[in-house]
């Protein structure tokens, strides 16, 4: 009958013989919020491998209660849902479902720039695409302008909170 590697004592074992399912891993990302019309970052911990899944679900999932009672708030629509269509090398394309209609360009702006700020947080992202039903989706960049170009941190710098 074979023994179980977990059944084996530990000063007993080969180095990098694994004892026990490893554990998920956990990271801290950063993701942006909003206060006073402004971007803020927070940090939230992601438990699990892919990072961008962690930082879609910790922007959609909002600010905490205490966050809340700080003046920390979303610019997602609360009907907004985000999921990766495609990574290819630092661009990130997201797939817009959901309502977003009836929001002023201040709401969307702000809404934008969370995304693409806690998106490109990430060391290895760079840009962001929005698409929607398949094809490409017009974005505000902190000035006013509307683009399909990629968007990167520094189109939404202005929003920062100082």
């Amino acid at each position: 009958m074979p023994i179980e590697p977990q059944a084996i004592p530990s000063r007993l074992q080969s180095p990098g013989v694994p004892t026990a399912a490893p554990s998920a891993a956990s990271a801290d990302v950063q993701v942006n919020f909003v206060r006073n019309d402004r971007l803020v970052p927070v940090t939230r911990e992601v438990t699990g491998p892919d990072l961008l899944d962690g930082v879609i679900q910790a922007l959609t999932a909002g600010p905490t209660g205490t966050e809340q009672a700080a003046g920390i708030t979303s610019a997602l629509p609360p009907g907004l849902a985000l999921s990766v269509v495609e990574v290819q090398s630092t661009r990130v394309v997201l797939q817009l479902s959901g309502e977003t209609d009836g929001r002023s360009a201040t709401e969307n702006v702000l809404a934008v720039g969370q995304i693409v700020l806690s998106v490109t947080a990430l060391r290895t992202v760079e840009e962001v695409t929005f698409w929607r039903d398949g094809a490409p989706v017009e974005a505000l960049l902190a000035d006013g302008a509307l683009t399909t170009d990629p968007l990167t941190a520094a189109d939404y710098e202005a929003l920062r909170s100082p």
